[in-house]
């Protein structure tokens, strides 16, 4: 019994230094190694430099806090000052977070921190997944940097390529995401940013592709051209993007970009899509809808060329600044599920469904839409950042001609109504078994979301294969 005591205090006080580790990191200081949830939170006082050839790898459910400062005094934000938390990589670094142990960058204190900052040359290999970035600001003259002055936002890229995604970008005062001259091909896929006071990504001189992202409440603090994103001078590939409720412009395109506009949902914003300058926006199988402006340019129309083909607007025309190519669907309503709630999935009586483009080749479409539903359910994609999920009909069929299965779609209980005996095997459409059924009742409240497969058994040894989805 002793033994067992004394097993059960040192326990404890393993999970006691665990739960309440902390780690100063002081200004000037150069950090590398491992970060580790034991000793976290890493609390940084000032400048923390991953250098050349170094690597810091951070562990799943981290917190890094950085010192804040509520000064309205933007020199208090120069880089060479440290008087607020700044991570600079020079190296690598590796935050990849899981879904249950998020990594947490946020403030120390009140008000708001620097920028982690991807600077020039650092490694392409650093990482960033199931991160929450939050209470930014800006890092003002940094050194080795003459332009731009200012990195203003959560997560700075400059010069070099990260990989990023399953990351949310939120409460910072200025931009969530700034990318600049970056020359390789940057993927952004899935990630979240909300109620960032300006620019939620700002895009300068580099090729991105943004890929089921979710952008909706930014640039509520802040007024002039600010957008849910923003692209100058840049080749951009925006593919199944939820775009909504920002306070000013959706997307904004300016100085010779090359922007296609794929699959995404744009709606209830204060503009839809701005475009100026020379750029040139191509939008395809997008919803366009609910916002005040949908279309908007800037200067002369020569100047500012804006196609679009299967798209939807609830504009009742074309307004003169907008290309008809083909395919496309005015004055109508896309009929969502919810929009108050952002659930912007069709409803199975959409105009929407089915009305894409039937060719989608170079479009760059992923095989999930941002809901992480099949993306190509039917043969022809629909419009907008959301796949109809096309229901499954009650299984009616000539070898088992009593047979029927319902209700399909199912949430976890389905019913199998029929005179003869059956024996019901049920898969993942990749082959993976879960079990045998007698019974006419069938859960599946412990299977996830998706399509599985049905083989179906009688008493005389025909077989047959049906579909039902698990939503």
């Amino acid at each position: 019994m002793k033994i067992k005591i004394k097993i059960l205090v040192i326990s404890l006080l393993l999970i006691y230094g665990k739960s309440f580790g902390q780690t100063i990191i002081a200004d000037n200081s150069n950090i590398s190694g491992n970060w580790t949830l034991a000793n976290s939170p890493y609390i940084i006082e000032g400048r923390a430099i991953v250098q050349n050839g170094q690597i810091l790898t951070i562990e799943p459910g981290v917190e890094v806090r950085l010192k804040s400062s509520s000064s309205p005094t933007v020199s208090w934000f120069d880089y060479n000052a440290g008087n607020v938390g700044v991570i600079r990589v020079q190296g690598e670094i590796i935050a990849n977070g899981t879904d249950s142990e998020k990594i947490l960058f946020t403030r120390d204190g009140t008000g708001f921190w620097g920028t982690l900052l991807i600077d020039e040359n650092a490694s392409s290999n650093s990482s960033f997944m199931h991160c929450i970035i939050e209470y930014s600001k800006e890092s003002r003259n940094i050194t080795g940097i003459s332009f731009p002055v200012t990195f203003d936002s959560g997560i700075s890229l400059y010069k070099s390529n990260i990989n990023f995604e399953n990351n949310v970008l939120r409460e910072n005062q200025r931009a969530g995401m700034y990318i600049r001259e970056v020359s390789n091909l940057i993927e952004l896929s899935n990630n979240e940013f909300y109620n960032n006071g300006a620019n939620a990504l700002v895009i300068s001189e580099s090729t991105v592709n943004s890929t089921n992202n979710i952008f909706y409440d930014n640039s509520f603090s802040a007024t002039g051209f600010v957008s849910a994103i923003r692209c100058s001078e840049s080749d951009v590939f925006l593919v199944g993007n939820l775009i909504y409720n920002n306070d000013d412009f959706a997307i904004f395109t300016t100085n010779n970009s090359n922007v296609n506009i794929v699959n995404n949902t744009i709606y209830g914003n204060f503009q839809g899509i701005r475009v100026e300058n020379g750029a040139n926006t191509y939008i395809s199988n997008s919803i366009i809808e609910n916002n005040e402006i949908n279309f908007a340019t800037g200067g002369t129309i020569a100047d500012a060329i804006i196609e679009m083909q299967y798209s939807s607007t609830d504009d009742s025309s074309f307004s003169a600044n907008v290309i008809n190519v083909t395919g496309n669907i005015l004055n109508t309503n896309a009929t969502f599920v919810n929009s108050a709630t952002g659930d912007f999935s069709l409803q199975s009586t959409s105009d929407c469904v089915d009305a894409g483009n039937p060719n989608t080749t170079g479009l760059n479409i992923p095989n999930l839409d941002v809901f992480g539903k099949n993306r190509i359910e039917n043969s022809i994609i629909d419009i907008g950042a959301v796949e109809f999920q096309q229901p499954l009909s009650v299984v009616v069929n000539d070898k088992f001609f009593d047979l029927k299965i319902y209700p399909n779609p199912i949430e976890n209980i389905f019913h199998v109504a029929s005179n003869e005996k059956l024996k019901i095997k049920i898969f993942s459409i990749d082959g993976k078994f879960f079990g045998t059924y007698e019974t006419k009742i069938i859960d599946i409240s412990n299977l996830k979301e998706g399509v599985y497969i049905l083989k179906i058994e009688n008493s005389t040894g025909k077989i047959l294969t049906e579909r039902i989805l698990k939503k």
